[in-house]
């Protein structure tokens, strides 16, 4: 057998055991990569399922379960709370790559050049998950984003605060942290706000301008002003060329992004 012979062979994914896949402690530490490397749905849940559909149980309360108490006497009701399910429908998306014998040997990384590109790719996967979880849409010409309906299309039924293309200002966060219910203020640090970076690069600058200390911190620093204490996040997969969005002043058809829970923008 030649060399030529000896590398294809080497190199064959389907003679491995595993057929060429990630085992069960390497697919987990991808996916952790994946999800460290992104910068919205590190922040979301992340469930790892057992199988292509799943439900998660959920318990809440429907109101007030407190009532006044009365010495000797029962109260008459008691408080229940409210359960419900959550079901998880999977959708499949493959990262195919192959490492050659021969690169590894030629690569002045040697074993470690392994690492290196699992590494670039678990950097790729986590942007093209964002986009999907973003962008997904069934009706969609892009045959990847027609996977699933992604957080994009499910924030136009939420409470939705239309900027009609002005400029990113102190106005625009009042109308969309306003909107927001209540009850989801109560867990404060939870908040958000999801930006294409030119609308968080136009907040910064209305900072910047400021002959301030908080000025000087927009004008250096590497994070936009909060607003009430909810920070403002950059997101370069939210699309600033979406047909239908109203022109906005760094861009044309900017598409801004909804905070963390149902308003958008």
């Amino acid at each position: 057998m030649g060399n030529d012979e000896m590398l294809e062979k080497a190199v064959d994914t389907s003679d491995l055991a595993a057929g060429g896949l990630l085992n069960t402690q390497q697919s987990n530490k991808y996916i952790d990569m994946a999800v460290d490397s992104s910068t919205m749905i590190k922040e979301a849940r992340v469930v790892r399922m057992r199988g292509p559909v799943m439900e998660l149980d959920k318990i809440a309360t429907t109101g007030r379960v407190s009532q006044l108490k009365t010495e000797g006497v029962a109260p008459e009701s008691l408080a229940e709370p409210a359960f419900d399910k959550v079901n998880l429908s999977s959708v499949e998306i493959i990262t195919p790559f192959e490492i050659t014998f021969e690169a590894l040997e030629d690569s002045i990384e040697r074993g470690d050049f392994e690492d290196t590109v699992i590494s670039v790719m678990a950097k790729q996967t986590a942007t093209d998950l964002e986009e999907l979880a973003l962008l997904g849409d069934t009706g969609s010409g892009d045959s990847y984003l027609q996977g699933l309906d992604g957080w994009r299309v499910l924030a136009d039924e939420s409470h939705i605060v239309d900027f009609e293309g002005a400029t990113l200002d102190r106005a625009g966060l009042s109308a969309m942290y306003r909107a927001l219910p209540d009850a989801y203020k109560r867990n404060h640090s939870d908040l958000r706000f999801y930006f294409a970076p030119a609308a968080i690069q136009d907040w910064n600058d209305t900072f910047a301008d400021r002959p301030t200390a908080a000025g000087d911190v927009a004008l250096t620093g590497g994070a936009a002003p909060p607003y009430m204490g909810v920070p403002l996040v950059s997101v370069p997969v939210i699309p600033t060329d979406l047909e239908g969005i109203m022109g906005y002043a760094s861009g044309p058809k900017l598409s801004p992004w909804p905070t963390k829970k149902v308003t958008r923008w």
